[in-house]
């Protein structure tokens, strides 16, 4: 930081502590500093109060006399208590020091930040009230959280402007320019404005416009990231240009750089590019269920470096974008959601053939799961050493219950193998042993050695 800047902080920290030594700026400080400590106290005695008159209604409305709704706003309450006390109670400590002549510009400056953080919480609630709770959770943490913080600071700035004025100082610079408080404040809240309106873009398309247009999963997740990207791209954009620099002297750089890139970030730019390839050629999309290094998973999330595969047992794998698009990738649900799956069954050779094929297609048919077309079908695989082999091919709509409809199917099967008394054999052998001395020979020289 230059030592011209601090020289004129020291210079503005020396003019605040004058101004403080005067009486009538530290009465309104503390009425302010009192206003907020009794205002949350108030707010904390009452909030035992509201809690016992939620949880009776809740209580009641168990029994069908009050709606939920009217409980979740009485919880809410809670929240907003305290600013609306505040906000209260500073509007009559500004008319008694009204009544006794004594000034009252900083108390209204200090009253403005109650007001914002009374709105800020009242949007909170009704928030949390009309929405799902993930989705209010989200949007809190994108959209409010950063927006209140941001008028936190302009109110900030404003009630101390007069005071000290940090703003025009200028501690930084870049390709010859130098960059004041004041822009970064400004840069950071167009970066903000891009960032929460590439969400905000985001989540109506999937919630709302996607859903009503009936497109494929695929496209959809195309349609969302590109928009994401290209909305953060050009927040990134603004953001610079917020802050004077000249777009061209990132060329210049951005050249210098690429020749690192290309030898130092090969594997990222290469995901990234078949990130990019992936979402426009649509050869695996998120839904799709895929088998890639021997395991078999759901696609739920295809983003531009990665892909995120979710198995049966509820693991996550990463994946690199550059291995799907490079690797011979296995997908059962690309251009069809059904898959065929077999079971073999093998019965004794006393079994009825025709009777076997009736009880597969029995059991196949009292599975839920099973797809009534194409229909199933017993096909007579051979004979084998210790069995007659069949197998059961049957349809299902989708490639993960897999394991759950053939289990469910070799329980069937048995139970109905089971009551017609039809054999499931094991593997048998016979060992036959052929020697040209005989058994009592044979007996004689084992004791004839077990004696010398």
């Amino acid at each position: 930081m230059d030592i011209s800047i601090l020289e004129r902080l020291g210079e503005q920290w020396a003019v605040l502590l004058v101004i403080l030594e005067r009486l009538v700026v530290q009465r309104q400080i503390v009425a302010l500093v009192l206003l907020a400590l009794g205002a949350e106290t108030i707010a904390r005695l009452l909030s035992p109060l509201l809690g016992k008159v939620s949880g009776a209604d809740h209580q009641k409305n168990s029994r069908r006399s009050l709606p939920g709704t009217l409980t979740r706003w009485l919880r809410a309450l809670e929240h907003i208590w305290s600013p609306i006390l505040a906000v209260g109670i500073g509007q009559g400590i500004i008319a008694l020091f009204t009544y006794y002549n004594w000034p009252v510009g900083l108390l209204r400056e200090g009253l403005v930040f109650f007001w914002l953080l009374l709105s800020y919480r009242l949007v909170v609630v009704l928030l949390y009230a009309w929405r799902d709770e993930e989705e209010a959770k989200e949007a809190h943490r994108r959209i409010l959280g950063p927006l209140f913080f941001f008028l936190l600071i302009l109110g900030l700035q404003r009630a101390i402007v007069g005071i000290i004025d940090i703003s025009g100082a200028q501690p930084f610079s870049f390709s010859g320019n130098r960059i004041s408080i004041g822009a970064l404040y400004r840069a950071a809240f167009v970066l903000y404005a891009f960032l929460s309106g590439g969400w905000l873009i985001q989540h109506i398309l999937t919630n709302y416009l996607l859903p009503r247009t009936n497109a494929d999963p695929g496209i959809g997740n195309t349609v969302r990231t590109i928009s994401r990207y290209v909305i953060i791209s050009a927040g990134i954009l603004a953001t610079l240009s917020s802050l004077g620099i000249d777009l061209s002297s990132l060329a210049i750089i951005g050249a210098g750089l690429s020749i690192g890139i290309g030898f130092g970030l090969q594997e990222l730019v290469a995901n990234f590019i078949s990130g990019i390839l992936l979402l426009f050629e649509q050869s695996i999309r998120p839904g799709d269920v895929i088998e890639v290094n021997n395991k078999v998973g759901r696609v739920e999330k295809l983003r531009i470096r990665s892909t995120t595969v979710r198995t049966n047992d509820n693991v996550e794998m990463i994946v690199p974008n550059q291995t799907l698009l490079t690797s011979s990738v296995t997908t059962y649900t690309h251009s069809d959601r059904s898959v065929r799956i077999h079971i073999p069954v093998g019965v004794s050779y006393n079994s009825d053939p025709a009777e076997v094929r009736q009880i597969l297609l029995g059991a196949a048919r009292r599975h839920g799961l099973v797809r009534a077309s194409p229909a199933p079908a017993i096909f007579f695989e051979g004979y084998g050493d210790s069995s007659v082999d069949f197998s059961l091919a049957i349809w299902i709509d989708d490639f993960m219950n897999m394991r759950r409809v053939s289990s469910d199917l070799r329980f069937i099967i048995w139970e109905e193998l089971a009551k017609r008394g039809i054999e499931i054999p094991f593997p048998q052998r016979d060992l036959h042993l052929r020697s040209s001395i005989n058994w009592d020979e044979l007996m004689r020289r084992e004791k004839a050695a077990e004696t010398e």
